[in-house]
């Protein structure tokens, strides 16, 4: 049998032998109607169960199905991203199809998003619960706390995650299990997974085109409970931060906000030290408050915001400061205009002032990654 195939789904299993019968009578039904024949089922299996012992009946009692599995040892059992990833590795398929073996990824869905790839030459596409046409009825029912909770749950999520990470902007669900995209994306992308989420990892860490999504139902959990915990909840918010921490167009902006908040702090002590402790005159501590804050924000970015465009020389470290201080200077006058600009249209003070410093952060933030890092600004992760 020839090894290469079309399509590779990956099914993470932990404990659930209920659930490998029913799975793969669905998908081999769906794709038998569909006409799509060129596929394999990878299972990586976690269990400590016998589901490896059921998983190895259903594949000596299907051989017109190309059916694995990995039975990773005990050692090697971290979770369901890492799972997925070892998955990846392994997949025989010119494409991926991510999913959950419990039953609340309909596997009808499956040529849906692997006919969308082709059909639109996307590279990712993803099977949505917030596009129109789905439902995320699976994670209860909105008559009940608990699915109330869980719903208001997975929205937060999703909201922040998307308000922290561009690219995870390119779908309506980016902290979704059920997704399918080209194997080359793959290529030269190097994962660190931690818990369960790993759509947002490689739309975070793979050059990838076009993403596209299929709208489906997420079904209710078929036998068994959630394993969703609170310890998984503070996974999540690792894995975001450390995304945060390796990857060094993520979330850029915030970043540089962040650091431009020190210096308000650091602008506002020294200003206080030098007129309340020192008796210096408010002029020259003003304008020495901002030369130091500018300063500082500038080593800050340095090293937090781009730290991956290190200097190459003392030069060009001279050459990044003085950019540095001529934008800054100018993005300051940009806000005093603009400022003046939205009280003379009505506008009370307070809020004119925000829009001012909001309107100048942007165009520092640009002009300051055009000019000083000489960054290319990047759209969808290309």
């Amino acid at each position: 049998m020839d090894n290469k195939k079309q399509l590779t789904i990956i099914l993470p299993t932990f404990n659930e032998k209920k659930n490998v019968e029913p799975i793969l009578e669905e998908i081999t039904k769906v794709m038998a109607e569909r006409g799509i024949n060129e596929y394999e089922i990878l299972f990586v299996d976690d269990s400590s169960d016998d589901t490896p012992d059921k998983i190895n009946e259903e594949i000596a009692r299907r051989p017109d199905t190309s059916i694995r599995m990995i039975h990773r040892p005990k050692e090697k059992r971290t979770g369901l991203a890492t799972a997925f990833i070892e998955g990846y590795a392994d997949a025989r398929g010119e494409y991926i199809c991510s999913m959950d073996s419990d039953l609340q990824h309909p596997p009808a869905t499956i040529p849906d998003l692997f006919e969308k790839a082709k059909a639109e030459g996307a590279d990712i596409v993803v099977a949505t619960r917030y596009a129109k046409g789905g439902s995320a009825e699976g994670l209860g029912k909105l008559s009940s706390f608990y699915g109330i909770y869980r719903r208001a749950v997975s929205l937060g999520f999703k909201y922040f995650t998307q308000i922290l990470f561009i690219p995870a902007r390119e779908t309506s669900d980016p902290l979704g299990g059920f997704f399918l995209f080209k194997k080359k994306i793959l290529d030269g992308a190097e994962f660190y997974p931690k818990g369960f989420k790993i759509l947002v990892e490689v739309l975070m860490r793979t050059k990838h085109g076009k993403v596209s999504e299929v709208p489906y139902r997420f079904l209710a959990r078929e036998n068994e409970t959630s394993k969703a915990t609170l310890k998984q909840g503070l996974e999540f918010f690792k894995h975001l931060w450390y995304i945060f921490k390796t990857i060094p167009e993520a979330a850029r902006f915030l970043k540089f906000c962040l650091v431009g908040g020190t210096g308000v702090l650091v602008n506002l002590g020294i200003l206080a030290l030098m007129v309340e402790f020192y008796g210096l005159g408010k002029n020259i501590s003003w304008l020495t408050a901002v030369i130091l804050s500018i300063l500082s924000n500038y080593y800050l970015n340095t090293i937090f915001t781009y730290g991956d465009k290190k200097s190459p020389s003392r030069e060009e470290s001279l050459r990044r400061i003085l950019y540095y201080y001529v934008i800054s200077f100018f993005a300051m006058g940009f806000n005093f205009i603009f400022y003046h600009w939205m009280m003379n249209l009505g506008l009370h003070y307070l809020l004119a002032a925000f829009i001012g410093v909001l309107a100048a952060t942007i165009i520092n933030f640009f002009l300051v990654t055009k000019l000083v890092w000489k960054l290319k600004i990047k759209i969808n992760g290309k």
